[in-house]
């Protein structure tokens, strides 16, 4: 159950951030749910603003300091990323988000505390924002 609790925790490290005010950028509404191998834990919903018609941008997702990005490539609509976490929620992942102009689907699969887990990302476009 302790590793469930940290599983649900790190599903926050990816949480988009609040969308700001209406603009000429896309507002997404994203639906991540986390598959801890036992069972697939329930989709939470955020929205996103992000640069109109851009690729993904994982960065914009990372709420920790002491988290980093690594290989982070961007070819077509597909956006490939590494990412490496210290202390004391360390885990090391990879993901892949393929973006389209009114959809999103990928995956982040991580390693933490001898546990794998995958992140289901699902997104569309809901309307506009201004970015931040």
């Amino acid at each position: 159950m302790k590793n469930l609790f940290f599983v649900v925790l790190l599903s926050n490290i990816l949480t988009p951030l609040t969308a700001g005010a209406a603009g000429d950028d896309e507002l997404w509404e994203v639906q991540t749910a986390m598959d801890v191998g036992i069972t697939v834990l329930p989709a939470v919903t955020h929205t996103v603003c992000l640069g109109k018609g851009g690729a993904y941008k994982p960065e914009q997702f990372l709420q920790q300091n002491n988290c980093e990005m690594t290989d982070l490539t961007v070819s077509g609509n597909k956006t490939n990323w590494k990412v490496h976490c210290t202390g004391a929620d360390a885990l090391d992942g990879q993901g892949e988000v393929i973006r389209t102009a009114d959809t999103m689907k990928g995956t982040v699969y991580m390693s933490t505390r001898g546990m794998q887990t995958n992140q289901i990302i699902s997104g569309k476009r809901i309307g506009s924002c201004q970015q931040e």
